[in-house]
């Protein structure tokens, strides 16, 4: 779980687990030529399933499966796709690293107010 954000950071629900197969099968139908936005696949979700589930966790769910080595899940600015093409997953693998870089970087500049004398 993450400070602040535990409701939407907590670990998977019995249900999410559930639909894990759900958001499987329609991402694999979707590649770099054919992404779909979460916003496409939260509906199809919803829709199929009858749960209800908000963005945050449909990105909880997929970090699952990533962190879990069930799927190559790419996310870009024009959506969701799986690719087992190597550049494409090392793209990926870089896109996660300097967003975990960026949110370092802000963190550290927050502890100057709290180191400040």
């Amino acid at each position: 779980m993450i400070t602040n954000f535990e409701e939407i950071t907590c670990g998977l629900t019995y249900i999410e687990k559930k639909i894990i197969p759900v958001i499987i099968s329609k991402l694999k139908q979707h590649t770099i030529k054919n992404p779909i936005k979460s916003v496409e696949i939260i509906k199809y979700i919803n829709k199929e399933t009858g749960y209800k589930i908000a963005q945050p966790r449909f990105r909880k769910i997929c970090n699952f499966i990533r962190s879990n080595g069930i799927l190559p899940i790419i996310a870009t600015s024009k959506g969701y796709f799986v690719s087992r093409n190597k550049i494409q997953i090392q793209n990926q693998i870089q896109s996660l690293l300097e967003r975990s870089d960026a949110i370092a970087i802000a963190a550290y500049g927050l502890k100057s107010f709290i180191t400040k004398k």
